[in-house]
């Protein structure tokens, strides 16, 4: 990874800064649901993301400073087929961020955690997302037209997918094979 950028497990006392993020104004903006400002609540939901085995997430950090999250979400185990969702929560934190984030992650995803494939699901008022799926390997494999709704406007959204095998060959360009706790990955193809 990039030497400013780092990941750290997320914990129960995290529940305050991510519900903080997460229903901010640049954030929320770009999500298809919206969360209650509730501790309690976000306090569990932390704790059952901890508990199972096909959801992993981790804090991003920049220079040892918190500034966003990144999930792994298994969406057909038999398959090994995944989802991720990232957002940078600190309006402070650097744009090359939002670039390389995605190397850890996608390290994680397919030579930690075993994913065959991700597919990713955009929504078009998302439009840098959109570009940025792209510079990253994804391959854009559709539109599903009025699909997403939030509030009362329906949405185009975008679908995109990555391979393991495609991931092992395009993240050369970045020169960094380690996962998010730092480790080197190897594509066991």
């Amino acid at each position: 990874m990039y030497d400013f950028l780092s990941y750290r497990p997320v914990v129960a006392d995290d529940a305050r800064m991510l519900l903080d993020w997460r229903t901010a104004p640049h954030i929320t903006q770009y999500m298809l649901t919206d969360v209650p400002y509730d501790i309690v609540r976000q306090t569990a939901w932390i704790e059952r993301c901890n508990a199972r085995d096909d959801y992993q997430h981790a804090i991003i950090r920049i220079e040892g400073r918190d500034v966003g999250y990144a999930s792994i979400t298994v969406t057909d185990r038999h398959s090994q087929i995944g989802e991720i969702g990232v957002y940078i929560g600190d309006p402070e934190a650097p744009k090359e961020l939002t670039i390389y984030n995605f190397v850890g992650t996608l390290n994680h995803a397919f030579f930690t955690m075993g994913l065959h494939k991700l597919v990713n699901h955009i929504v078009d008022w998302n439009s840098r997302t959109v570009r940025l799926q792209q510079f990253n390997g994804y391959t854009h494999v559709g539109v599903l037209k009025d699909h997403a709704r939030k509030g009362d406007i329906r949405h185009d959204l975008h679908i995109f997918e990555q391979s393991a095998v495609n991931w092992a060959e395009f993240r050369r360009k970045f020169n960094d094979n380690r996962n998010w706790w730092g480790e080197e990955t190897v594509y066991k193809g």
